[in-house]
């Protein structure tokens, strides 16, 4: 798991080889005496000096803290990294070297990994496929091929209109949503209805299962046919 904040992910007590080694150990991956070694491998991995291995996180940018979290995960060897919104706390400058880290990781150690964003631009840019969740459940899967202006469920149209706000009177077309996603949804039918644009009678009832449009592309949406 690589988190959201790196300043808070990483124990400020703990060296940055320390904060690899426990991982190392705790899992048994590798013998004692090859850890140091496999630490030095895991900094090289995401681009951070040897050593960096006896500094604490105090010494480090957002960025490069970011690249600690992403070697510590690592060290465990996963089958799937799942990154949970890894480049919304840095700065915009620092967030394509992020991501192009991670792009780079994913192709040269062939590893699965799972990217959770807001930016459906940013995910296009990491993932071949998106699925697009709204109340805990998926209302629409963008397969590779399949552009971002080719999105059909309200929600994820809501979401690309959030990100660049260019028109005045953007909410005319998406609908306004509700900041307090916390509130309870409805019980019956559709819950994405009560902020939904073309919200019609059938929404009311029925929820929407995710039916393939073709080439994978998936909606879960009565408007949508």
């Amino acid at each position: 798991m690589v988190f959201q904040d790196p300043y808070s992910s990483l124990n400020p007590l703990l060296t940055v080889g320390s904060a690899l080694r426990e991982v190392l150990l705790v899992h048994g991956l590798v013998a004692r005496d090859e850890v140091p070694r496999r630490v030095e491998e895991l900094l090289d991995q995401v681009g951070l000096p040897a050593r960096a291995v006896k500094r604490y996180p105090a010494d480090f940018s957002g960025g490069q803290r970011q690249r600690i979290c992403i070697a510590r995960a690592l060290a465990a060897d996963p089958e799937v990294l799942i990154a949970d919104e890894p480049v919304s706390a840095l700065d915009v400058s620092i967030q394509a070297q992020i991501l192009n880290l991670l792009v780079d990781l994913r192709v040269r150690l062939a590893l699965s990994m799972i990217f959770i964003s807001h930016d459906l631009h940013v995910v296009r840019y990491i993932a071949p496929t998106i699925a697009v969740m709204f109340g805990g459940r998926i209302v629409e899967v963008l397969p590779p091929g399949v552009p971002l202006e080719g999105a059909r469920h309200p929600y994820t149209e809501a979401l690309l209109a959030a990100r660049s706000r260019l028109e005045p009177g953007w909410l005319a077309h998406t609908g306004e949503l509700n900041a307090e996603l916390a509130a309870a949804l409805p019980a019956t039918g559709c819950p994405f209805r009560g902020r939904c644009p073309r919200a019609f009678a059938p929404c009311e009832e029925v929820d929407p299962s995710l039916r393939d449009l073709g080439v994978g592309h998936a909606v879960a949406c009565h408007y949508v046919t």
